[in-house]
Formats: structure tokens, sequence, C-alpha cells
């Protein structure tokens, strides 16, 4: 059935609810048309736009200038939030379910969107939160509405919003500037990837503002300040002292049943502080043997102690949990890529029969595969796949990842000089084609990021620059290799100085 609405200016609109299935309206000058099947809404376009200029003021994940090109892994983002909801403390089911209802929006899934926000307003109720609580789930709530078509909705959840902030001291009509705002704008960036890792460390800074010794604000910055220092890559921006592990020191003495915070302080602690690393790790299993989003960083960490037979017990246990996880197929891959690396080294104890090579390879190509097929993102898992097929001997399919990667152009700065120098190697030392190494490696080395990856680029570089010197028809290419290598190191260093002259020049300011 077909319906239109006419509101003059001066009239008093009637709102009847439109169902909630999006249906973008029909607009003819001040008409707006919509086609339901049963309920009606009568908005002028002008009615509308002011209502959508009214939800502009609302603090939530629809204003707070969230792209979706920036949301790291849309796709597997559900499930890891659903597993979340499932598995970790209730105090923060409301929040995750918010990110879930916003997610679906974004995924074009306005209906699913709302029952989200349904399950967590029941969880906020049943727990007795206080009204400002509800003030993202209702903002949210507003918005789902709006983009379903359900503009009488629209303004019941404007409603709400306004008499609660009646109640707050300095509060906007609409919004509150208040430290659960700022804690739930944290949690979702933190939640939505790596993009937004910057801007939730803010917003957990402002939260703790006002609520110092809250749990959930020093829980999240803690888990924040973690997630950056892991992000960095060049060893000259490393600071020699880790804020995450003050705050999750402190985190953890707030909630010292947190077994999460505790397998993130170990990871932090390893190679400082053996001893404490260990017993957080036994404090984490004691507490947390069943947890998903806890036994993937145990696995980690036994990694990390080469005790690769104890970190895939753990990690095929987990993966039986959650078997659509892109990082647990990868640290399965990374365990058996180690394993392989062992079988590959010479030496007296190396006679490792070739078929026991190729099916530990088979085995790094099944869970790299895996990986990449679930988080297509994921630039360090397909190189780590590349690796794989070419020790396979599947050079082919090897080279075809390196080009593909290379060729996208969308690659950040820290991914590009991790698959040229890997693209250099595979060039070099399974494809004999040292010419084509030079050029991959070199341009690894341009990149001024200090870090394996470019020390690897160099030293294989004056390798190569050594064996042509010895070749008089190469040497003048040698010569240039070495030639480039020094200039490099120069400009590295000129930049270096004007870095710490700026630092210097702003600790004045």
């Amino acid at each position: 059935m077909l319906y239109v609405g006419y509101t003059p200016t001066y009239a008093t609109p009637c709102h009847i609810h439109a169902p909630t299935t999006h249906i973008k309206p029909l607009r003819f000058g001040n008409h707006v048309i919509y086609s339901f099947s049963s309920k009606m809404s009568f908005y002028s376009v002008r009615e509308k736009a002011d209502l959508e200029a009214k939800l502009r003021e609302l603090e939530c994940p629809f204003t707070w200038d969230i792209s979706k090109a920036d949301i790291a892994d849309l796709e597997g983002i559900t499930e890891k939030l659903q597993d979340r909801v499932k598995f970790c403390p209730r105090r923060y089911h409301a929040t995750y379910l918010n990110i879930l209802s916003f997610v679906s929006h974004v995924k074009g899934n306005n209906e699913g969107a709302l029952e989200f926000l349904s399950k967590a307003e029941a969880i906020l109720k049943a727990d007795k939160e206080v009204l400002t609580a509800f003030l993202v789930t209702y903002a949210n709530f507003a918005w789902a509405h709006f983009h379903s078509g359900n503009l009488g909705d629209v303004e019941t959840y404007l409603g709400k919003l306004e008499e609660i902030c009646k109640g707050v001291s300095g509060a906007l009509q609409y919004s509150c500037n208040l430290p659960e705002v700022h804690g739930e704008k944290a949690w979702t960036f933190l939640r939505l990837g790596a993009t937004y890792y910057k801007r939730a460390k803010v917003s957990f800074e402002k939260a703790l503002e006002g609520d110092a010794g809250n749990v959930s604000f020093n829980v999240g910055y803690g888990v924040v300040l973690y997630r950056i220092e892991g992000l960095v890559q060049d060893e000259r921006l490393r600071s020699k002292k880790s804020e995450a592990i003050p705050q999750l020191e402190k985190a953890l003495l707030l909630d010292p049943d947190n077994a999460e915070v505790m397998v993130l302080l170990a990871l932090k602690l390893q190679k400082s502080d053996k001893y404490k690393s260990l017993k957080l790790i036994e404090g984490a299993l004691k507490l947390s043997s069943d947890v998903p989003q806890v036994m993937r960083y145990v696995a980690k960490y036994f990694r990390g102690e080469d005790s690769t037979e104890a970190s895939l017990d753990i990690l095929e246990k987990v993966l039986e949990q959650t078997p659509s996880s892109s990082f647990l197929h990868h640290q399965i891959g990374m365990c058996h890529k180690q394993q392989l690396i062992k079988m590959l080294q010479k030496g007296p104890r190396s006679c490792v029969p070739a078929n026991l090579k190729r099916a530990k390879a088979e085995q790094c190509i099944k869970h790299f595969s895996k990986a990449v097929e679930l988080k297509p993102s994921n630039i360090y898992a397909q190189v780590n796949l590349a690796e794989a097929y070419s020790e396979n001997e599947q050079l082919t399919e090897a080279e075809e990842i390196f080009t593909e990667l290379l060729r996208g152009g969308s690659l950040r700065d820290p991914e590009k000089q991790h698959v040229q120098t890997s693209y250099g190697l595979f060039l070099l030392y399974k494809k004999r084609a040292e010419d084509r190494a030079v050029v991959q490696l070199k341009a690894a080395y341009r990149m001024k990021m200090q870090n394996y990856n470019r020390k690897q680029a160099g030293r294989k570089l004056e390798q190569i620059a050594g064996r042509w010197q010895k070749n008089r028809q190469r040497a003048a290419e040698a010569n240039e290799i070495l030639a480039f290598l020094r200039a490099e190191d120069k400009l590295s260093a000129e930049t270096d100085d004007l870095s710490a002259a700026f630092e210097r020049g702003m600790k004045f300011k």
C-alpha cells in the first residue's frame, strides 16, 4: 500500500510508527511518500531534516565520525563481539551489544541493530543501572529507528534522552558530558580496530578524569595502551618505559580476577620478569581456562617461550569454541612455521626426512590460507602464506601473493616494508634472481623505519655486494649498492637529528 504524507509547517504532525524494515522515502516537494504494508508515518521533508539535526546532537557511534572503511575486519567483528558477550564479565555486555548494534547498521541490517539494542537495554534495566548509563543506548535507538523510517520512535527516544539530561547539571538538551559517555566512546573505538586506538586512548583519559577509580575505564585504558605499544615497529619511536605495564598493574589491583588483563601484563613482562610473567599465566589458567580471549594470549606466551607443542594444544582447543577466528588460525600457522624453521636448520641433528618437512609446510599452508580467507586484510598472514608456499616448492603461488600485495597500493608503510623484505628474500633464495631481489631490498631499506625488516634488507644487500665485488663484471654494481646504503644511512641520521631537535624544542614551549 502506498501512502502520501503532507504536513504544513503550521500543523502538528500525526506520528504513526513506520515498520522496522528500512525503506527510503520518496520526496516530492513538501511531500514524503512511504510504502508500508500496514503502518504509516506523516512527516514533511523539513520536519525530517529538523529531526536529523537533533540526532546530530547525540553522543553515540552514529555521531562519532566512524568510517566503515576504517573498521578493522568488519565481517569478523560481529562474531568477536558476540564471543565477548558470551565469555566476558557482565559489566561489559551492554557496551558490546551497543557496538554490535552499530556494526549491524553499518552492514545494512537495521532490524538486527534494534534487536541488539533491546538486549542492551534489558541488561541495563536488570542490573538497575543509573539513568545516565542509558544515554548511549537510547541515542543509538534513536538513530537506528531514524534509519529504519520509524520517525515516531525517534521522537520517543529523544524524549527519553531529554528527561535524563534534565537531571544532569550542565547537560545539553539531549546529551551529557559524563565519564560514562566517554567510557562508552572509548570502548567502541577500542573494539573497532587499530585505526581508532588513539581516539580510544583519549576517550579513556577523559573518562578517568571524571572517575579515576572506575574498573571498566582502567581496564580499557590498560588494554588500549598495550595495543598502541604493540603497533610501534620503528625502534626509535618505542618508549624505553612502557605506559601499559603500570596501567595494567593498576587495572589488576582494581579487578584482581580479570584473566585477560593478567595475560596481557604477562606478555609485557615476558622478557623483563620471567617469574612474575609465568605466575600471571598460571593465575589466568586457573581462572579462565575455557575463555577464548584469554587462552589465545596464553598460547602466544608459550610460543614466545618456544613451547610450540603447548601452544598448539591450547590453540586447537580454543579453535573448537571459535572455529571462524582468523587470529587463531594465524597463530596455529605461526607455531607450525616455528617448527618448520627448526626442521630446515642445518646441523648435525637436522636430518629431518623430506616428507615430514613437506607435511609441516602443508600444515602452515592450511592454517595461513584459512586465516587469509577469514580476514583478507591480514597482510602478515598473506606474507606467511607466501613463505609457506615457497618452502613447499609452490613458487608460482608464492610470487602471485607478493606481486598482488605490492600491486594494490593500499599497504601502510610498515606493511609495505615487510612485504618488500620478504619478497626480496624469496627472490634471492628461492628464485635465485639476485637483480630482482636487490630492487625489492633497496625499496625496503629506503623506508626509514628502524626495525627488523630494514636491518635484514641492509644485511642482505651487503652480502650481495660482497659477492659481486669478487666478480669483475659486477664490481661497479656492488659499489653502487654500498654507496646506496651509506647514503640512506646518512639520510636516516639527519632525519633522526632533526626529530631530536624538534623534540627538544617542543619541551621548551
